[in-house]
């Protein structure tokens, strides 16, 4: 056993050997945020300033078998300063293997060209969050690792993560503080165009196994977008189920944006979300528009959004207002 462990250990060595010696690029941005919420129950209506600060780091490097190495980690200030996102790629131009978390393809990003925050990230001040958000990403936003290869007109990925920890609000779609772990989940995504110009394909499927008490849980996502003179508009629809079929969600997006010049961009977007095996719960809309502005390095965008049955919650209606900037050097 010790010679095998000290044989694997020298095949990693030799294999990023030259992966040490490569220039490590630094960079970083700052994002910042006003947000405001006006909702019926008085207690959720705030107001608040937020910011994220990210440093960057990351290097590739050309191996000696002919394969290409990179590495990358971000640490960002919400999360402690710690590193939430890292990741070490290794292979060619066609396939790579990747270790990360919170890198790489997944479905939370969605294929409505939203121009600033998704609805359910947008409405949030300090620990109030409105709306549902049904894209887990539990296999990207969890140490995984992952088959990438380029197919035709776009790339596909092959994730499984041994260990899956669903984080508090607004991550479920229940909107509650739960922390489910010892779940192993599998991934499968694919986004590309189809060799179609103008169309983009975002679909994945994520399934994670519940251990003992835990829910078996299923999320599938299928969208496309289509962009031809400045206009892209583009749909969505996700479906989350769990064992306890009365927390399974359906959820469709819509939307359309307007490039109307290099630096201006608006967009207007709607989302509707059910439960479909809970009768108690109504189904919840969001209207959102958008308008973004790029003023020669420093991106600034405003959100405004109308939500009606928040989280289910018959004629419990809020309004929500956003101001982010953030550097676009």
């Amino acid at each position: 056993m010790k010679n095998k462990l000290l044989l694997s250990t020298a095949i990693a060595s030799v294999a990023f050997a030259g992966l040490a010696s490569a220039e490590t690029k630094v960079g970083g941005n700052l994002e910042q945020t006003f947000n405001a919420l006006s909702h019926d129950t008085a207690q959720t209506s705030a107001r608040s300033f937020g910011a994220e600060h990210n440093i960057s780091l990351s290097a590739s490097k050309d191996l000696d078998n002919g394969l290409t190495a990179s590495y990358g980690t971000v640490l960002e200030s919400d999360d402690g300063g710690s590193a939430d996102t890292h990741y070490l790629t290794v292979g060619t131009d066609n396939i790579t293997v990747s270790f990360a978390r919170d890198h790489g393809m997944n479905t939370s990003g969605s294929a409505v060209p939203y121009i600033a925050d998704l609805p359910a990230t947008a409405a949030c001040t300090g620990l109030t969050c409105l709306g549902k958000n049904i894209n887990d990403s539990d296999v990207h936003d969890n140490d995984h690792v992952s088959i990438n290869a380029k197919v035709v007109g776009g790339s596909i990925a092959l994730q499984y993560a041994p260990d899956v920890k669903y984080g508090a609000s607004p991550n479920r779609p229940d909107d509650s503080d739960v922390t489910e772990s010892e779940n192993s989940a599998m991934g499968l995504i694919y986004k590309g165009s189809l060799g179609v110009e103008g169309l983009t394909i975002l679909a994945g499927k994520y399934k994670s196994e519940g251990e003992g008490s835990e829910q078996d849980i299923t999320d599938t996502t299928i969208g496309a977008s289509y962009s031809m003179n400045g206009f892209t508009i583009a749909a969505e629809k996700s479906d989350f189920e769990e064992t306890a079929a009365a927390s399974d969600v359906d959820q469709v997006q819509y939307g359309i944006t307007y490039a109307a010049s290099d630096n201006l961009s608006v967009g207007i977007y709607q989302m509707e979300s059910e439960t479909p095996n809970n009768t108690s719960d109504k189904d919840e809309e969001i209207k959102m528009a958008q308008v973004g502005y790029n003023l020669g390095g420093l991106g600034i965008s405003l959100s405004y959004a109308e939500i009606e049955n928040v989280n289910g919650s018959a004629n419990v209606d809020a309004e929500q207002f956003q101001i982010r900037t953030i550097p676009k050097f």
